[in-house]
């Protein structure tokens, strides 16, 4: 921290200084010996001998003019690269000491003490320590970097003079050395060979130091070609899946580099670098791999299925990327139907690291730029092509019909996991893996996404896909004020959503425990909300919530009438902090906790009971929920002692005009 850098520059100066001392040895040279050898005067044997001579020395001197300004330009590099990161490392330990932390001399982060901002929770240490040792870290990255370029800048790599004279090709970026080593011990991984300990780390650090470097990236990409990418991933993840061991982490970091070092490069998708590679690529894609993961079913990778694997590994692609590989991926899949089919089970923990269905993960790595799910889902040809058109069967499994086995498609163990994530963010505007992290976008784009969702799922009736009940009853929580005026709404035609669609969608949710837990558990918030923001006289909102809460009892028991659908064995699940329901105030919050208790109380008194009498109506399995709504709309509304007035038995009567409404929007006859 306290190294004068500017000694960086001065020796810099130095070495251009030497570049042109050479240059004037050069034209000396030229002048009063190689020209006067290279005259008709002397000829022969000798002369021709001396001549190759002294055409090696004046080349000399050239190279030694490139060397020396390669040299000269590394130290300008190096200057100005520690200068910013030592600048980081300084705005980081202030960061930390402002927050109230202690930084020691040898950036070591402690609460402080005698500071009343001070953070009381230990925890709070870590994230200071975590930034201050990166900025560390980034600094001893950068300087192994440098070293090894100033190494490679004075390595002759001409047989002119031997391999002992001076570097005509000397660079003056000391990534595009670092870039030059990485290619060396990456070709050599991607052959099947082996790097020791050392260079190992030199790749994970190289990766590390040059994440953010186009010119790196682009250089390595360039090296191994589309096709050398993909068989590299491939034989990464032999590596970390099926030999495993110690060193799967190690390996695993490479590939995380490696993916990094693939968004980085393809940032800029107008240009004429990216466009080429797109078009290696979907050659690449298409074709097949022998690896060791497939062979154990012996089968082979499809191409897009390894680069998928591999991006999954990084973050900060550029939206346009993931929009057009996705694209080519479904034209591909379009073309070639099947062309995704695998033998074996890829999914959950074990094995779904493997993006057998690559559009699926296309759309998983979309979901975390919940802005750009937003847009392409809000494309009416993407939305129909993956809810109506797109054939979802990429695993092929053995149904043991014949000596030999015939193997049938069907859905992945891991269907639309991805779709689900981005149809998530794209109409809630929030990324599913941070769910803490707030909303992005357009919120009409993010309601258009929601509303082409809950038609084309409406109209799937029981084929409604399971794997998209959990994060449709998230998006139903997210625009849970739309979803509550639409199911109180008398006047279908005034309703905000359509209330069929609304009553189909709610139905088949609810056939799912946790997906039933979250949309009820959740739209309490909205029920609450409601009646906290009407400060009129009017029970409009007490006889609302009374309305929704009987809408959804009919989607439940309708739900629970399909004999495909087992009984709950535990009462649901439901996290109050749930990060998709709108934030309200700490009366809501307080009033929200208080109904989402009863209705849990409901629904274990609900299994005590197994619902025995089939004669119950369906609303009394609600009457905790349903008193403690009228509870709350007494703290907020007074009713100025009028008897003829009682808030239970008005949502009481709510609830079965909401359930009657739902009935009729199922066309289920009322028994």
């Amino acid at each position: 921290m306290t190294t004068d850098l500017a000694a960086l520059t001065t020796a810099a100066e130095r070495w251009d200084g030497m570049a042109g001392e050479f240059e004037k040895q050069e034209a000396a040279y030229r002048r009063d010996v190689h020209g006067i050898s290279m005259s008709t005067s002397w000829i022969g044997l000798s002369a021709d001998a001396a001549n190759a001579r002294f055409d090696v020395t004046l080349k000399e001197f050239q190279y030694a003019q490139t060397e020396a300004k390669g040299i000269a330009s590394l130290l300008r590099d190096a200057h100005e690269r520690f200068v910013e990161l030592r600048g980081r490392v300084v705005a980081a330990r202030w960061d930390a000491v402002r927050a109230g932390m202690k930084v020691s001399e040898a950036g070591v982060v402690s609460p402080g003490s005698g500071q009343p901002d001070t953070p009381g929770d230990p925890h709070a240490v870590q994230p200071w320590q975590d930034r201050i040792t990166k900025a560390v870290r980034d600094v001893t990255d950068a300087d192994e970097g440098v070293r090894i370029a100033l190494a490679g800048a004075v390595i002759d790599s001409e047989l002119l003079a031997g391999g002992r004279g001076f570097n005509g090709r000397a660079m003056g970026d000391v990534e595009a050395y670092e870039a030059e080593e990485t290619e060396r011990y990456l070709r050599k991984l991607g052959r099947g060979g082996e790097l020791t300990d050392t260079q190992l780390a030199e790749l994970q650090r190289s990766f590390r130091d040059n994440s953010e470097d186009e010119g790196f990236s682009r250089m390595v990409l360039d090296d191994l070609g589309p096709t050398g990418t993909i068989k590299l991933t491939n034989e990464l993840n032999d590596r970390i899946h099926v030999q495993g061991g110690a060193g799967a982490g190690t390996y695993s970091a490479i590939e995380t580099g490696l993916a990094n070092a693939l968004a980085t490069a393809t940032k800029h998708t107008k240009s004429d670098w990216y466009r080429k590679w797109r078009a290696g690529m979907r050659h690449a894609g298409l074709e097949h791999y022998a690896t060791d993961a497939q062979g154990l079913h012996l089968d082979k990778a499809v191409g897009y299925q390894s680069l998928v694997t591999l991006m999954q590994k990084g973050h900060g692609y550029a939206p346009g990327v993931v929009e057009d590989l996705t694209d080519d991926m479904i034209a591909a899949e379009k073309k070639h139907p099947g062309v995704w089919q695998v033998k074996g089970t890829y999914a959950g923990a074990r094995g779904g690291w493997f993006a057998n269905d690559p559009v699926d993960g296309m759309l998983g790595i979309m979901s975390r730029d919940p802005a750009e799910a937003a847009r392409y889902l809000h494309s009416d040809a993407h939305m129909k092509y993956l809810m109506n058109d797109r054939d979802w069967n990429v695993t092929l499994n053995d149904e043991g019909t014949s000596k030999g086995g015939h193997y049938v498609p069907r859905l992945d163990g891991d269907d639309r996991v991805g779709f689900g994530a981005a149809l998530q963010a794209g109409a809630t505007g929030i990324d599913p893996a941070h769910p803490h992290g707030g909303r992005v976008g357009d919120r009409a784009t993010n309601d258009a996404v929601f509303k082409s969702a809950l038609t084309y799922l409406a109209d799937k009736g029981d084929e409604f896909p399971a794997s998209l009940r959990e994060p449709m009853a998230n998006v139903l929580v997210n625009h849970g004020d739309a979803v509550h005026a639409a199911m109180s709404e008398v006047d279908v035609a005034h309703s905000p959503l359509d209330q069929r669609q609304l009553f189909e969608v709610a139905k088949q949710v609810s056939k799912d425990e946790g997906a039933y837990g979250t949309l009820n558990g959740g739209m309490n918030q909205s029920l609450v909300s409601d009646i906290h923001r009407d400060h009129s006289n009017s029970p409009g909102s007490l006889t609302r919530a009374g309305r929704t809460v009987g809408f959804l009892e009919e989607a439940r028991v309708q739900a629970a009438g399909d004999p495909k659908v087992a009984e709950f064995e535990t009462k649901p699940f439901f996290d109050k902090a749930i990060s998709y329901i709108p934030v309200g105030s700490s009366d809501v919050q307080a009033g929200f906790d208080y109904v989402t208790e009863q209705w849990l109380a409901d629904e274990q008194r609900k299994l005590d009971s197994k619902q025995a009498d089939a004669n119950i109506q369906a609303y009394t399995t609600r009457n905790g929920q349903l008193m403690a709504l009228a509870e709350e709309w007494k703290k907020i509304h007074h009713t100025d002692g009028n008897s003829y007035f009682d808030p239970k038995v008005e949502v009481n009567k709510s609830a079965r005009e909401g359930i009657a409404q739902a009935t009729g929007m199922s066309g289920v006859q009322p028994k």
